[in-house]
């Protein structure tokens, strides 16, 4: 996954979805190559008003490692239906989120779980490549710079959900 900053979302023809058009190019998380085109891909996302928006983005494809990368704007969190506002406002204790009160319990404790992880790959980054970043990090800057250094950490391995196991 590669995530962009500098996009703008186009609808073409009478089509009920979006385009992420990037206005920068992408390299690749793994290798560091320039990654090119290889077809589109549909993602859907619920915005912060509650509407259904069907986007679609790249799939790109480096040919140094041979590996499949999609690119996802900013307004997207991995793994996440909602958009990165709805996902903000709801770690802060938003009062407006569109999520019902266990989603958002929820998406608190992905956040309280992967929270430490992202900030210790941010200082990493500071420390190693000289990165700048606000401080504290604003949330879309720690999910990029998580992102676009290839530490994602995937939901699978991640367990949010409460389950009783005796």
């Amino acid at each position: 996954m590669v995530n962009i900053s500098n996009y703008r979302l186009v609808q073409q023809g009478g089509f009920t979805f979006l385009f992420v058009q990037a206005r920068e190019t992408s390299y690749c998380p793994i290798c560091g190559e320039t990654l090119l085109e290889r077809g589109w891909r549909l993602r859907g996302m619920i915005d912060r008003n509650g509407d259904k928006t069907a986007l679609y983005i790249r799939r790109l494809c480096c040919h140094k490692c041979n590996r499949l990368h999609h690119e996802l704007p900013d307004c997207v969190v991995p793994y996440k239906r909602h958009c990165a506002q709805t996902i903000e406002a709801a770690i802060n204790g938003g009062a407006h989120t569109n999520f019902c009160d266990r989603l958002i319990h929820r998406v608190r404790r992905w956040w309280k779980a992967v929270k430490q992880y992202f900030i210790d790959v941010i200082g990493t980054l500071r420390h190693k490549h000289k990165i700048i970043c606000s401080s504290p990090p604003a949330f879309v800057e720690i999910i990029r710079a998580v992102m676009n250094s290839n530490n994602w950490i995937f939901e699978k391995s991640l367990c949010t959900r409460s389950v009783d196991v005796s």
